[in-house]
């Protein structure tokens, strides 16, 4: 029984460490909302435009994932626990 436990939370430490590494590499200090395009755009834009959109989205997810563990899984763990 302790052997199955003991596993079962290495498992999920390092899967909690794998978020937390995520949401630390995948900030969005340097980017803003909404992306602009200028009024006369190239492909260029359009391309500039759509990658700063999916890296508002990667950082959005990043922080959804340490946001989830900051609040919800040490209340879980804490009644789990007793």
């Amino acid at each position: 029984m302790r052997r199955g436990f003991s596993r079962g939370a290495t498992a999920l430490a390092i899967a909690l460490g794998a978020f937390a590494f995520a949401a630390g590499t995948a900030s969005a200090d340097e980017l803003t909302a909404p992306v602009v395009v200028p009024s006369h755009p190239t492909g260029a834009d359009y391309v500039n435009a759509w990658n700063e959109s999916g890296a508002l989205a990667g950082a959005g997810a990043a922080g959804l994932a340490s946001s989830a563990w900051a609040g919800a899984i040490p209340s879980i763990v804490q009644g789990a626990l007793g």
